[in-house]
């Protein structure tokens, strides 16, 4: 019995292993099929001619969010660097890759593309943080104009929408709060989901 017993035991321990062995070949054929087909689009992206991008959608810095006549040296910083992007090409291309990018403009634009992207990261950055430093020295009212600047401009830096929505709770403004709602449920990014979650527990608190 126990010798009959000892060869199911191996029978299925070969059955296991043939099992793994089947799947982990599987996996690096699905791996290798992968690969090839990333590496031949990445192929065809990099013929792709130059095309026109004058008429993309570029982002432009209103003077109503860059402060003025605070006297802060943190702000002063924010205030210079503002300044210094306002004179620069900004798109918001999250969410597309360096291939993708070649694919929808031509590899002669992926430099200058990567450079305005580059600017965007900077620009939604020091928005965050400027509406930060406004709100510690009391100057709410401003810190809820660059924050809603962020948000206009497809920001997915998590505490533009806390700071704003701590704001707008502050004042009852469910409205504003459901805005902002709605404008993180758009997002294509990672964060989406925990701003989502956060946003609706500030709610919670005001309703």
């Amino acid at each position: 019995m126990f010798k009959n017993f000892g060869w199911v035991i191996l029978f299925c321990t070969i059955i296991i292993g043939m099992l793994i062995l089947y799947e982990c070949k599987k996996h690096s054929r699905k791996s290798d099929s992968a690969k090839a087909s990333f590496w031949a689009r990445e192929a065809r992206a990099n013929t792709v001619r130059r095309k026109d991008i004058s008429n993309l959608n570029y982002i432009n810095i209103p003077d109503s969010v860059i402060p003025s006549d605070i006297s802060d040296d943190e702000i002063n910083e924010y205030r210079t660097t503002l300044l210094n992007l306002q004179a620069r090409k900004i798109l918001n291309l999250s969410g597309l890759t360096n291939t993708d990018l070649k694919e929808k403009y031509g590899v002669a634009n992926l430099s200058a593309l990567s450079e305005y992207d580059e600017n965007y990261i900077t620009l939604v950055n020091i928005i965050a943080r400027c509406g930060a430093r406004l709100i510690e020295i009391g100057n709410c009212s401003l810190a809820a104009v660059i924050l809603e600047y962020g948000i206009s401009i497809g920001t997915d830096v998590s505490r533009n929408y806390y700071m704003l929505a701590e704001l707008y709770r502050k004042d009852n403004n469910i409205t504003g709060i459901n805005s902002l709602i709605e404008s993180a449920d758009k997002l294509d990014s990672i964060m989406k989901a925990p701003i989502l979650s956060k946003l609706n527990e500030i709610k919670a608190a005001v309703s």
